[in-house]
């Protein structure tokens, strides 16, 4: 017959205190976070922001701080996308070791998917660029409509194997949005009445606000990122479905398109 353990080898004391502090730990975060506001007026950052959100005249809040008051965060988010496009571009080009892809054009795509595309890419382009010409209207903006744009010719892409994008023309726009935009920035630090980087020098009087032109400096800032974040996507999306030039190609799917 086997011995059973004594209680105290069977439990180790210090394991149950660790289990005990972390339940407390967990019941305290939970218990600040839903009181949180609910006997004081809120006195966040957010507030402040809502507050001075007439300021710029911008009908979006949430651009207002993307653009304006976080703007040279979105600098760094953009260059961090332009990052993430040449690691991709160099991993798929062999740059890193790695072995280029390549595309079958062997294999023609469905009927289905050509009818869709057929279809859906003028819808999408229309989408892209009504997203980023209205990010300081509505929600969205340059970051959402150039990710819309360039999904339109990525299925161009896949329906249509003679359809490709030319890295020369993308790295050019790239180049010119995003120089665009470090420009703008570095005009609202010259200005006197702004100061700041890209601060909104241009005139956007509050009468004009929830209309197409308002919100001075903060739509072209948009649509400089709206071009950029395209142009660097659909770099991505070329890299991926790189085609081998020497490839017989198929000219069904372009007759169709």
């Amino acid at each position: 017959m086997s011995r059973r353990l004594p209680l105290r080898k069977r439990f180790r004391v210090h394991t149950l205190l660790l289990i005990a502090l972390c339940g407390w730990l967990l019941m305290l975060h939970l218990t600040l976070l839903l009181n949180h506001g609910l006997d004081a007026p809120s006195n966040g950052v957010g507030d402040l922001y809502l507050a001075r959100n007439s300021e710029t005249a911008s009908a979006n809040a949430v651009t207002t701080v993307v653009v304006s008051y976080r703007g040279f965060d979105t600098l760094g988010e953009v260059t961090v996308l332009f990052l993430a496009a040449t690691g991709i571009g160099m991993l798929f080009a062999g740059g890193l070791g790695a072995t280029p892809a390549s595309r079958d054009r062997h294999n023609h795509p469905n009927e289905v998917m050509v009818t869709g595309t057929r279809l859906l890419f003028p819808a999408l382009l229309l989408l892209g660029v009504y997203i980023v010409l209205h990010g300081h209207l509505s929600p969205g903006g340059g970051f959402q409509g150039g990710v819309i744009v360039a999904t339109a010719f990525f299925l161009r892409m896949i329906a249509d194997p003679k359809f490709s994008l030319d890295h020369a023309p993308l790295g050019w726009t790239e180049s010119f949005a995003g120089s665009g935009f470090v420009l703008f920035g570095m005009l609202g630090l010259i200005f006197v009445t702004t100061a700041s980087f890209l601060g909104n020098f241009l005139p956007h009087p509050v009468a004009a606000m929830g209309q197409l032109v308002s919100a001075g400096v903060i739509p072209l800032i948009y649509l400089l990122v709206g071009i950029k974040v395209g142009a660097e996507v659909g770099a991505i999306f070329q890299d991926m479905l790189e085609a081998d030039h020497d490839t017989p190609v198929s000219a069904r799917a372009a007759e169709e398109l």
